[in-house]
């Protein structure tokens, strides 16, 4: 059998270089054959090696050149083929609909496996009739938000041996941070030929879904429970680690603290964010004094809204303080005789 075109057009970011190429493994008679097949331009089409094997996997490699010019080796995709092998696709899902798929590390994701053509023929090898899950993850810098080169794959496994759509709506992320809700990184599902079938580790399907930590910061200058003889004017607060797409914002509001009160927003304390990575938010509590008219107890709180809680403001910090503008003198008037 020979697989032609399997990579068309293909593009590589900086051109090829003499050191990128397609590799092709595959076992026979339990011993693995490796063809290494060099790609002379950045789009056309491919021609396999014969095979001579029930499947075969695929990889796409190149070399990337980083600081002081030095190269490193990638592999930027893989597939698998084979005469039996199911058609697979793997779906990452989350209240974010934003690609690629994201979600905050105190939130659930979901992930779509979706398998067809799993042969029941009794003349195919049972290693074909089934294929292997595997969890993986990668962390990434808590400042730069980018990978900082730790990855692993989680302990356990999932066999599916049949064909049909499996939807998990309620996974939660597990990445080995020491505080969970701060948790930076990715999780990936992979869905891999079983490896009863004797082939190296091959990937049929994949999806990564983006780990965000969850927005926290504190109210300063403002001192829960303390009295005040004029609307305090330095308050202030840094949000860090806000949510890519989210808006986040002041409000005030007369009595204590209770959560879905609706307040006045405070002027130029609302900021929207729609990026790719979280973000750091400052907010400058101004011109108190037009909000706070009578004395008395006022809360400040500083919300954030995300595509979770459908929609709903979330509370970050709060402060309430009591207002109290009226001075008495205590006097007295004596006459000397």
């Amino acid at each position: 059998m020979i697989v032609r075109s399997l990579l068309v057009f293909l593009s590589l970011a900086g051109g090829l270089r003499a050191a990128d190429f397609i590799r092709q493994i595959q076992t026979v008679s339990g011993v693995s054959v490796i063809y290494d097949m060099a790609l002379a331009n950045d789009q056309g089409s491919v021609t396999s090696k014969p095979l001579t094997a029930d499947s075969a996997v695929f990889q796409l490699y190149a070399t990337t050149t980083g600081t002081n010019n030095a190269t490193t080796l990638v592999k930027l995709d893989e597939k698998a083929v084979g005469t039996f092998l199911p058609q697979v696709t793997v779906q990452a899902l989350s209240e974010d609909p934003y690609y690629p798929p994201r979600t905050r590390a105190d939130k659930p994701y979901g992930m779509r496996i979706t398998i067809a053509g799993m042969s029941a023929l009794t003349t195919v090898p049972d290693s074909l009739k089934k294929v292997q899950v595997g969890r993986s993850y990668k962390l990434y810098d808590s400042k730069t938000f980018t990978p900082t080169g730790s990855s692993g794959t989680y302990a356990d496994t999932f066999l599916f041996r049949a064909n049909g759509t499996f939807t998990d709506n309620a996974i939660l992320q597990r990445l080995p941070v020491t505080k969970p809700t701060k948790a930076v990184g990715e999780e990936s599902f992979t869905v891999y030929l079983h490896p009863d079938a004797g082939t190296p580790q091959a990937e049929l399907a994949k999806a990564t879904v983006q780990i965000w930590p969850v927005a926290e910061g504190k109210i300063e200058n403002i001192i829960e429970g303390k009295t005040y003889n004029a609307a305090p004017r330095d308050g202030n607060i840094i949000v860090k680690d806000v949510y890519p797409k989210s808006i986040t914002y002041a409000q005030i509001y007369k009595g204590k603290q209770l959560t879905g009160t609706i307040g006045t927003p405070l002027p130029n304390a609302v900021v929207s964010h729609n990026a790719a990575v979280p973000q750091q938010v400052p907010l400058v509590f101004s011109d108190l004094d037009s909000l706070v008219t009578d004395d008395g107890e006022y809360t400040i709180e500083v919300l954030t809204i995300t595509p979770f809680n459908g929609g709903a403001p979330e509370i970050i910090d709060h402060v309430t303080f009591d207002l109290d503008r009226i001075i008495e003198v205590n006097a007295s008037t004596a006459t000397m005789e």
